[in-house]
């Protein structure tokens, strides 16, 4: 398990640089996810996986009065969030695992919320019950995760050139029924809603680069694949051929959940 979050923080740590100028369907989901919170008034906000803070952002200009805690398991995510943030704010910025990380004594958290990150968790039903520990009374998580359709034309694609299995980490994102029965689980109320974002790239090269540039490793075993000329133009004529374009699909599932009914 440490192996696989260590990759995972090595693949996001090395992206921190370039993962703004490429991540534009995280900034959209972003937006979709701030827009589902209905209006409250939010004293301490804890959020789960940073990054470089653009949802950090949104929350913190959302919720102007609220005191925000922002973890992040990569320094280097962090220090590309904190200059975007207006310190006077409230806003609290923490390198920390997020599967283990525990408030000062007594915090409890009025709102928990993430935007794709969930998936990359080794332990989600874990991580769960510890945040459902760390709620207010009348606390509520939200989040946003993404689902095992994500990347599944590029995936389609790789089975059909290389002859071994392909091994695709998003393979292993949970399905929606298994997110359902998890927060089941845990939660007393829940809603899911999903959603499928799609981004075209100019060749397979674009895409390929904004998938690394972003810190998804496309191999759950963290070994790279390699592409040769002639299969990286293989790739690009079987996408067109199949998929009418050079494109790429994100499956997200947006979720609600606590312990009251009527949020």
């Amino acid at each position: 398990m440490q192996e696989y979050k260590q990759r995972i923080k090595n693949s996001f740590s090395k992206a921190a640089a370039t993962y703004d100028q490429y991540a534009s369907v995280q900034k959209e989901i972003a937006v979709r996810l701030i827009d589902s919170i209905q209006p409250h008034v939010f004293q301490n906000i804890l959020e789960i996986g940073c990054g470089t803070g653009n949802y950090t952002k949104m929350l913190q200009e959302r919720f102007p009065s609220a005191d925000i805690t922002a973890i992040d398991f990569s320094s280097e995510m962090i220090s590309v969030a904190a200059p975007k943030l207006n310190k006077k704010k409230g806003v609290r910025l923490f390198v920390d695992d997020a599967e283990e990380f525990i408030p000062e004594t007594g915090k409890k958290y009025d709102l928990i919320t993430s935007n794709s990150t969930f998936q990359w968790f080794a332990d989600l039903k874990k991580g769960l019950e510890h945040y459902h520990k760390l709620l207010a009374d009348r606390g509520m998580i939200i989040f946003s995760m993404m689902g095992p359709e994500t990347f599944y034309e590029l995936y389609e694609i790789m089975k059909d050139i290389y002859s071994q299995k392909v091994n695709m980490a998003a393979q292993y994102f949970m399905r929606h029924d298994e997110v359902k029965s998890l927060l089941h689980a845990v939660f007393k109320n829940v809603e899911i809603s999903e959603t499928v974002f799609t981004r075209k790239h100019e060749n397979i090269l674009d895409l390929l680069k904004t998938i690394k540039h972003t810190g998804v490793n496309i191999r759950r075993n963290g070994n790279g694949i390699l592409f040769t000329p002639a299969l990286l133009e293989k790739a690009e004529n079987d996408y067109i051929k199949r998929f009418g374009g050079i494109k790429i699909s994100y499956q997200v599932f947006l979720c609600e959940a606590g312990d009251i009914e009527n949020y």
